[in-house]
């Protein structure tokens, strides 16, 4: 008999894939093991026959989309399709989920919505954020090494926590041992390095352990350990543009060009436990744990030739004589986040229902320290070299001394300026209580359920700007200068032979910091406002039904939430000469209740396919700092800016329709459509205070609830199938591919027409190829997203490479391309060597205004690729 606690193990891997399948996922031994493999989004079928044990005989793996796909309109990866794609990060797992895309800068949007508009579950607990004023987190920050899947939700049902504004990610640390064994134990090591910087930034390295058993049938055990160092290096320039009247109308000049090396480093340690106890066949109790901590260092080493406006024509200076500068700043940020979950219930099956309940505490920190160390030489005239426009060369004219015979700066001659400085500290503590009950009647079940969710968010910032009481040189600094250490960037464009020691930096200013003088009002203007407490309840009820009538499978009820919201923030404010006041602190209280009605529709048309729709409401919560009820007002320059604490929840009606179609016993193909109806956009509003008010003649910022109402609609497709109906070595090969088309519309500006929503990319396509033949197995994997409007013009601007008269200069950025390929020979049953190749394409990134060739104010480059080596090892 299978042991009872396998079963339970399986828990919420059960809502992706059929019970079948879970038992067989873990069997990853002989040729099942390789087979397995092919889940990563490649079509695979483990045949009966091709089964090891009797268990595991009566189970079918098909395509492993298809079956994840389900009623609920969710997507599942599973440990081994991580491994297949090379994904370590949740960030680059979820972008193989149709309809997810990335930015540049790694952040992940979900149907074009805006980016970190979803939430993260742990096991069904929702993680406490990590957001730095937000309520955000970032999914570069979760290592996947100890997570078994990860379960894309987009239509909620009224179970679950409606503030999953567009979808619910859910991590899956549940360990299922295969059929027949008592315990189960891998491990896997290996490094990695980036082609190009590796002398630099030292390789990278990986580890972790997974560990299972069963030590009775109503005991089991897993613990998981996971570490991995990445280094991550991206190139940038960045480019300013300003306008000159030379005497036959206005042209475009450059006002400053800033290329640099920005270089992250992550440490992501990470674990799991899990605890079962299932005394006998109708009840059942478990714990959960989880742990993940990641410590990232980011650091810039940036130069910058700065004009001044000082121009005799398009590529010379010096008008009015040695009006532009050269700086160089090196800057560093260490930021440590860490979560951690803990969860116990049970689960009681009664003659006429089922109970089900658990507890949870979870906990999110983000710790930040941000400096920046700049230094510079003024008194400087250019001369330009425009033979490529978007890569311009300055040439010194004038300071000869101060030149060195390669053409860059001595920099030994550059002075220390004013340093900055920002300490933050968001810590998010949540805890959460539900109870379920499940009534079965004949044609499915009725369920209902409470939940309370008591959530407390503090910030405490402080920033400040520091002058050295003396002359600082960039010489007295430990900078780097090694013949390995002078990098050239951007195709070789510009190079950079000297860097600040940011950590002898940092450790230099921290030791001296009584010849430093900070800035109290500076601090007081850019601090004080940032500091804030929220703390929220939420009270939660849920009714809905579940049922099925001859191959008509409904799903229909209703989620209640009523939310209570305690917030503290300052009010700072500044008299007429610029200095602070007394600080004093604001209270206030809101409450709102929203309904949830939900209904959704799978209805089976053959056995080879389906169709499903679905209506559903969700939420997004407004973010902690618009929301705390702070206000800063400068009586030197007439200006307010504060928070509304009376802000309301975005909305969003969602429609889904999808259909499905099963492709005999190796494929599938998916058609999905999806609309939502947005509502209560929160934005940062400009107004001048009214006549006769405390403001009269100011100019106010505020945060408001807009009345506009936003749209976005798409399609998404789907194609897994694999060859084996062709013959020779195309049998042995699979493809999957996903494409998302979407179009937003929202009018951001008043006196605009509607435009795209900020960071959507209307096209979004994945891409894998997977061959495999014995031990041997190899998969190649694309993804790509189209361009995307990422800031709106509220006002327009001479641009006169585009036209002489004003235009409005709206930004746009590049989407994510990355190519990776995976490999893997498994040389024993227990002993298997892997290697993945990562940003494989280093085509620049481009941030642009209006015009791309005209005016390209930020590009990025991933110059040279991430090779990751190892072996894997499995009992």
């Amino acid at each position: 008999m299978i042991n009872k606690w396998e079963e339970f193990l399986s828990g919420s891997c059960t809502l992706a894939f059929t019970k079948s399948r879970v038992d067989s996922v873990p069997a990853l031994n002989g040729v099942s093991f390789l087979l397995i493999a092919l889940l990563t989004f490649i079509p695979g079928i483990v045949n009966a026959q091709e089964a090891t044990d009797a268990d595991s005989v009566e189970v079918q793996l098909e395509a492993p989309i298809s079956y994840s796909e389900n009623a609920d309109f969710s997507s599942s990866l599973n440990f081994s399709e991580f491994a297949a794609f090379g994904d370590i990060s949740l960030e680059e797992a979820l972008i193989r989920i149709p309809g997810v895309q990335a930015s540049r800068d790694g952040e992940i949007n979900f149907r074009g919505v805006g980016y970190n508009s979803y939430g993260v579950a742990f096991n069904g607990l929702r993680l406490a954020n990590t957001g730095l004023g937000t309520r955000n987190i970032d999914p570069g920050n979760i290592s996947m090494d100890v997570i078994q899947s990860v379960e894309v939700t987009k239509v909620l049902d009224p179970s679950m926590s409606a503030d999953a504004f567009a979808g619910l990610i859910n991590l899956n640390t549940n360990r299922v041992i295969p059929a027949g064994k008592k315990r189960t134990l891998s491990a896997l090591v290996g490094g990695e390095a980036n082609t190009k910087y590796n002398s630099r930034t030292g390789p990278g390295s990986r580890a972790w352990i997974h560990y299972a058993e069963s030590f009775s049938d109503e005991i089991a055990v897993s613990v998981s350990l996971g570490y991995h160092q990445a280094i991550r290096s991206v190139e940038e320039l960045q480019i300013d543009f300003g306008t000159e009247n030379f005497g036959n109308g206005a042209v475009d000049v450059f006002d400053r060009v800033s290329p640099s090396v920005n270089i992250t480093e992550n440490g992501r340690f990470t674990s799991s436990a899990d605890v079962y106890f299932t005394p006998d066949e109708v009840n059942s109790y478990f714990f959960k744990g989880y742990f993940n901590s990641n410590d990232q260092v980011y650091t810039t080493h940036q130069d910058s030739w700065i004009t001044g406006g000082d121009w005799i024509d398009q590529s010379t200076t010096g008008a009015q004589g040695e009006l532009g500068s050269f700086s160089h700043e090196a800057g560093m940020s260490a930021l440590n986040t860490s979560q951690f979950a803990f969860q116990a219930g049970g689960e009681h099956e009664m003659d006429s229902y089922t109970l089900s309940y658990n507890a949870g505490w979870t906990q999110g920190r983000a710790d930040n320290r941000d400096y920046l160390f700049p230094f510079q030489i003024d008194e400087l005239n250019y001369a330009l070299d425009l033979s490529d426009e978007n890569r311009p060369r300055f040439e010194f004219t004038n300071r000869e001394v101060q030149i060195l015979d390669d053409g860059t700066v001595d920099r030994q001659f550059m002075i220390g300026q004013d340093f900055d400085r920002i300490v933050e500290e968001h810590v998010n503590n949540e805890i959460a209580v539900r109870a379920d009950l499940e009534f079965p009647i004949s044609s499915g079940a009725l369920k209902a359920g409470l939940s309370s969710r008591w959530s407390s968010k503090e910030g405490e910032y402080d920033e400040n700007r520091f002058e050295y009481n003396r002359t600082l040189r960039m010489i007295s600094f430990n900078m780097l200068r090694e013949p390995n250490r002078n990098i050239d960037v951007i195709n070789d464009a510009y190079n950079i032979p000297w860097f600040v020691n940011t950590e002898n930096a940092r450790a230099f200013f921290e030791s001296q910091r009584p010849l430093f003088t900070g800035d109290d009002n500076y601090a007081a203007y850019q601090s004080e406002i940032r500091n804030y407490t929220t703390d929220e309840q939420i009270y939660a009820g849920y009714a809905m039904a579940d049922m099925e009538f001859a191959g008509l499978e409904v799903k229909a009820g209703a989620r209640v939430e009523y939310a209570i919201t305690d917030l503290v923030g300052n009010s700072v404010s500044f008299n007429e000469d610029g200095d602070v006041q007394p600080v004093t602190e604001q209270s206030e209280s809101e409450s709102a209740l929203h309904l949830f009605p939900n209904l959704q529709i799978n209805y089976g048309l053959t056995e080879q396919n389906n169709i499903k729709a679905a209506y559903s409401r969700t939420i997004d919560r407004p973010d902690y700092f618009p929301q705390s009820p702070f206000t800063r007002i400068d009586n030197q320059d007439s200006t307010t800016f504060s928070g509304d604490h009376t802000l309301e929840a975005i909305t969003s009606e969602n429609f889904d329709l999808m259909f499905e179609q099963r492709i005999g016993n190796s494929g599938f193909i998916t058609v999905g459509g999806f609309y939502k109806l947005i509502n209560n956009f929160i934005e940062q509003r400009e107004v001048v205070g009214q006549p006769n008010t405390q403001y009269d003649g100011y100019q106010r910022v505020l945060y408001v609830n807009s009345d506009e109402t936003g749209t976005v609609y798409g399609v998404e497709l789907s194609v897994d199938q694999r060859l084996n109906f062709l013959s020779g070595f195309l049998r042995n090969m699979g493809v999957y591919a996903n494409y998302t088309w979407s179009q937003s519309s929202y009018r951001s500006v008043a006196s605009r027409d509607k435009q795209a929503f900020t960071g959507h990319s209307p096209h979004v396509l994945n891409g894998a190829l997977n061959y495999t033949l014995d031990r041997f197995k190899a998969q190649v994997s694309y993804h790509w997203s189209s361009e995307a409007l990422t800031r709106v013009a509220s006002g327009q601007q001479l641009a006169p490479e585009i036209a002489q008269s004003n235009v409005y200069l709206d930004q746009y950025e590049d989407g994510y391309e990355e190519l990776s390929l995976t490999a893997s020979y498994k040389l024993s049953s227990r002993f298997s060597v892997w290697t993945n190749m990562n940003h494989l394409m280093s085509s620049p990134e481009i941030e642009y205004l209006r015009n791309r060739s005209a005016y390209p104010t930020s590009t990025y480059i991933r110059s040279g690729f991430d090779l990751r080596v190892g072996v894997r090892f499995d009992i």
